[in-house]
């Protein structure tokens, strides 16, 4: 079976949607430079663990924050709990594949720190500058993220399906934020899961976020632990069928339901539906969302990504992105990532441009700076960790038995 986000390529297009493993496919134009982009990430990843005794022990220090909602490079440090995940289960996997005991002691650490923070309710909260809490509707309450939640849970249970160690603190963390995306799906059963506590929207996004952490940590639970949760099963496939309807003719699926064109929250929902489907066990496929709904779901949305590709490799931002995430080269990595891994011979040539226009903005560290235009800003932990992981299935680095 698949593993989602971190597997080999496979197809999620028509005929075989999340239905089985392929063999990883021959590299796209650049692949060499899409693996040494990898090892640099990892090599910084290593340096930012932070390993000295205290609260902190086991993240990973982000020197430029840049978290919403204040969205400023320069507002100070942070340790990140997604970072953690994305960059904990990169150090489980290397370590894995290169029989590095360190690595996977290191993404241990990760994980244990990650336990060690979830919230009471089960949720995780999304960090800003200088350790603080995001607060969107500006209340002062404690806001739990659905999409902080979901980076951290993909990091862990993908882990433990490829072998970290079973702790028990490892299976209630999975059954706790579980429980907790359910219990703020409102309207009760409507598939709708809101980017975090107390947000009044429904954003696609979030959705499948919410869909992803459910059948993780179903699928971790039933295989690591022999505790399925139907609950969880039927949440995921209540938010892939709502979220699956609010796609646009073109292809698009717009950051909230009805409004806002999007290049990276489309790469992102499919990113997310493409991990949720790799772990649907086959038995209980045909319970979940019929193949051919999903297989022109995604046909649709690969072809508006690849109208959005320039020949040079840049995303034609203009008239095709109203979020923040505009000029991000972390959008990049996410579009490369889903347009190799839904496959066909031009969702591969419009990946291989994007990764060429990749290897052509390393920086001097051999780094990815944090956009494709501007200031030159690599020191961000959670952003290196999260394009870590989308380019991280498409070289040699990396376990995926």
């Amino acid at each position: 079976m698949g593993r989602g986000g971190i597997a080999p390529a496979r197809e999620v297009g028509r005929g075989c949607a999340g239905s089985g493993r392929l063999e990883k496919r021959p590299m796209s134009t650049g692949a060499h430079e899409i693996e040494s982009i990898c090892e640099a990430i990892l090599a910084y990843l290593v340096r930012c663990q932070d390993l000295d005794p205290g609260e902190y022990y086991g993240s990973f220090w982000s020197e430029k924050a840049y978290h919403g909602p204040l969205l400023d490079y320069h507002a100070g440090g942070a340790h990140h709990h997604r970072g953690a995940g994305s960059a904990g289960l990169a150090h489980w996997l290397v370590g894995k594949q290169r029989g590095d005991a360190g690595l996977m002691h290191r993404a241990e650490w990760a994980f244990d720190w990650l336990v060690a923070r979830q919230r009471p309710s089960g949720g995780y909260l999304e960090i800003q500058n200088n350790e603080k809490p995001s607060d969107w509707e500006y209340t002062g309450l404690e806001e739990c993220s659905t999409i902080e939640t979901a980076f951290v849970i993909h990091g862990l249970g993908h882990a433990l399906l490829h072998g970290l160690p079973p702790k028990k603190s490892y299976m209630e963390c999975l059954q706790r934020a579980g429980l907790w995306q359910l219990s703020i799906e409102w309207p009760a059963g409507s598939g709708v899961f809101p980017h975090h506590e107390r947000s009044p929207y429904d954003c696609l996004n979030a959705n499948l976020h919410a869909a992803e952490t459910l059948m993780v940590s179903f699928a971790a639970l039933r295989q690591v632990y022999g505790r399925p949760l139907n609950i969880f099963f039927q949440g995921a496939r209540r938010s892939v069928l709502h979220t699956l309807d609010q796609q646009w003719p073109n292809g698009c699926f717009p950051y909230r339901a009805g409004e806002g064109i999007t290049i990276n929250y489309t790469s992102l929902v499919l990113w997310c539906l493409m991990n949720t489907l790799d772990l649907v066990p086959e038995p209980l496929r045909d319970r979940f969302v019929p193949r051919e709904r999903v297989d022109e779901a995604v046909e649709r949305a690969t072809a508006f990504l690849r109208g959005c590709v320039a020949e040079d490799g840049s995303l034609l931002w203009e008239g095709n992105e109203t979020s923040t995430a505009k000029h991000n080269i972390w959008c990049y990595a996410l579009t490369y990532h889903v347009l190799r891994r839904a496959g066909g011979e031009e969702n591969e040539q419009a990946a291989a441009r994007l990764g060429r226009f990749l290897a052509s903005r390393r920086t001097a560290s051999g780094l990815l700076p944090m956009r494709d235009q501007g200031e030159e800003i690599t020191e961000c932990a959670f952003m290196q960790a999260d394009m870590l992981l989308f380019l991280l299935p498409f070289s040699a680095l990396a376990s995926t038995a």
